[in-house]
């Protein structure tokens, strides 16, 4: 309600004149320090005004924040238009059923002329919150029934929202209501809203026809029934829907400005700051920056800057970084070249001298060394003396170990004719195992046996019994004081290519990580001075290279060394498939023939995958050796399986 009234307005006004007066400048004193303070903050307003004007960030906060508040403003007032709307028109919605239900309710008391039962069913329903009130009027505007009993035998004025549908003029009454059904909203004393709804009455042939209170036949609307609905609730619904919506709005602004802020640290100040740093980097003898200047303002001018002081020195600088790239390359690749060159040729020297110096031990040592051998033995069997005995039995154990020594040395150095034979790789082994089971009992070693290769396999009987007894005496020399020789064979696929692997495991205190790698080079060996040549393991790998295998080495997890030979195996099924030579074309004789000229004897492993490759039998106008499997264009279609 409102309840203002002279006595507020003249206390309004006073306060407005004491707020006047206490504004105004008493004295001269005073009125000078307001007229210094006005000329200092309009100094101060018009720099703030120029700094903004030449601000590219004060001009992009100021046009979007413009934009985000127009948008805004204008998305509130359209969503709070649309909430009212909706809500006043669910709300005609209700009161108009409302009306209708009364109306269908007091209906048949009306024609049996019943005002107690219709004053019942008004104050009834005038008693909910939300009605205000409901009346039944006559044709002249009495109220005849009425939720508010002190109003019957009221008359309602012509200018009443329940008769402005046929009294909208002076002429008189109307037939009909303009719409039929009409509605006003009004402020009730209270000084809340209402809605009044009209609901006309018609002359009904149950009403005209009725035998007690009949009315005249060309009467049409014989009264209104009239529902005050109160708008309180639909106003403080919209009133909340209000605040909601604009603290929706004041968090859209607020999320707005953060991104804005964002954005201008990410596009206009971050860049600011990077191009000043490109600077200082340029001017340290950095010149890769560079960044185009599409704008006048503080970023284009520090970007004309930053490039007319890098324009000029960039071009000789690229180029120069060119040359010294490619030169590094080319100097790594022609010392890798070199390295591996120098390598070559240092075991090509050493194969040499190994070569003559065989040559000169064949002739010079070996028949001496058989003489020795022959006259131990025979003095071994003359004497009679325990001590000429040992004598002669320690002479005919050197001169067996000189033996091996040139045996080894012959082997490594000489090209032995290798005849390959279908045989059984477990036989092999077992025979291996047999002629050293003497040896592992007396130093206490257990030999553990599992052969599962079952499938026969293209070998040279005698020297892959060498490789294998190389293997297995390495094992043994590892566990002086005893241990667990495992022993056990297997098929095994390794790369797309069949194989069948011989494993050697000992229980001894294996090999440093850094020289597993270099175990199989000739003359290394880790067996103290005067108990092996280091062409072991060397004579293994050559007799593998030589069968098309191939040979590693690795430490166990629980301690020892496991040694492997893997023989190539190839079934039916493998023979019938493209060999690695046919695919890559390598080594065509005058027949025309396709063949490899290292490992004739089988076709499908790759020696490359292998590690069979052999540089100083097959030239590089013979066979084409790829470092890498992964640039094995034959391994490729292996793998794929297309071919």
């Amino acid at each position: 309600m409102n309840k203002s009234g002279p006595g507020r307005t003249c206390m309004a006004r006073s306060s407005l004149r004491q707020a006047v007066a206490l504004a105004r400048p008493g004295n001269g004193q005073e009125c000078g320090t307001w007229e210094t303070r006005g000329r200092g903050e309009a100094v101060a307003r018009d720099q703030v005004l120029q700094r903004l004007g030449r601000s590219l960030t004060a001009k992009i906060v100021l046009t979007l924040g413009a934009l985000v508040i127009a948008g805004g403003s204008a998305f509130w007032y359209i969503s709070v238009q649309n909430d009212r709307k909706n809500l006043m028109e669910n709300t005609l919605a209700f009161v108009s059923s409302f009306s209708e239900v009364v109306k269908k309710s007091i209906r048949n008391d009306m024609l049996l002329f019943h005002r107690e039962n219709i004053q019942k069913t008004l104050e009834s329903v005038g008693s909910s919150e939300a009605i205000a009130k409901v009346q039944v009027l006559d044709g002249r505007g009495v109220i005849v029934n009425s939720s508010d009993k002190g109003e019957i035998g009221l008359r309602v004025g012509q200018d009443s929202g329940a008769c402005m549908g046929c009294h909208r003029d002076s002429s008189g009454p109307r037939d009909t209501l303009r719409p039929n059904r009409q509605w006003t909203i009004h402020t009730d004393p209270s000084g809340f809203r209402t809605l009044s709804f009209v609901e006309p009455i018609y002359n009904e042939p149950d009403c005209y026809t009725a035998a007690c209170h009949a009315h005249a036949r060309d009467q049409k609307v014989l009264g209104m029934l009239t529902t005050d609905f109160s708008l309180l609730p639909i106003d403080m619904k919209i009133r909340s829907q209000m605040l909601v919506t604009s603290g929706y709005l004041l968090l859209f602004l607020g999320m707005s400005c953060l991104l804005l802020y964002s954005v201008l640290w990410r596009f206009v100040l971050r860049p600011v700051n990077l191009l000043s740093g490109g600077m200082e980097r340029v001017s340290s003898g950095d010149l890769s920056q560079r960044v185009p200047a599409a704008s006048t303002d503080e970023l284009g001018r520090l970007t004309l800057t930053f490039n007319a002081m890098t324009e000029e020195l960039h071009s000789s600088r690229q180029r120069m970084e060119r040359w010294n790239l490619s030169l590094e390359e080319e100097v790594k690749k022609k010392t890798d070249e070199i390295i591996l060159t120098q390598k070559k040729l240092s075991q090509a020297e050493k194969l040499a001298a190994l070569g003559r110096l065989t040559a000169d031990v064949a002739h010079e040592i070996r028949n001496p060394l058989a003489a020795m051998g022959g006259y131990g033995r025979r003095l071994h069997r003359i004497v009679s003396s325990p001590k000429e005995k040992e004598y002669a039995g320690i002479i005919v154990t050197e001169v067996h170990r000189l033996e091996k020594i040139l045996r080894d040395i012959l082997t490594f150095s000489r090209d032995v004719k290798i005849a390959f034979e279908k045989l059984s790789v477990n036989e092999m082994v077992s025979d291996c195992i047999v002629s050293y089971s003497a040896l592992c009992e007396e130093q206490r070693i257990t030999i553990e046996e599992r052969l599962d290769a079952d499938q026969p396999v293209l070998i040279d009987m005698n020297q892959a019994r060498q490789a294998v007894n190389n293997l297995i005496a390495n094992a043994i020399d590892a566990m002086p004081g005893g241990g667990n020789l495992l022993i056990s064979t297997a098929m095994e696929r390794r790369h797309e290519a069949g194989f069948a692997a011989v494993h050697i495991s000992d229980t001894g205190s294996g090999i440093p990580e850094d020289l597993l790698e270099v175990v199989f080079e000739p003359f290394y060996t880790t067996k103290e001075i005067g108990r092996g040549t280091g062409l072991g393991l060397a004579i293994s790998r050559k007799v593998m290279e030589e069968h098309g295998g191939h040979i590693s080495a690795a430490n166990r997890k629980e301690g020892g060394l496991t040694a492997s030979l893997y023989f190539p195996c190839q079934g039916t099924e493998d023979l019938c498939k493209t060999s690695c030579w046919e695919f890559m074309g390598c080594g065509r004789n005058a027949g025309k023939e396709q063949k490899c000229p290292v490992y004739p004897h089988f076709g499908r492993v790759c020696w490359v995958v292998g590690g069979t490759y052999c540089d100083g039998k097959v030239q590089g106008t013979f066979a084409q050796k790829c470092e890498d499997c992964r640039k094995c264009p034959f391994y490729h279609k292996v793998v794929s399986g297309e071919i």
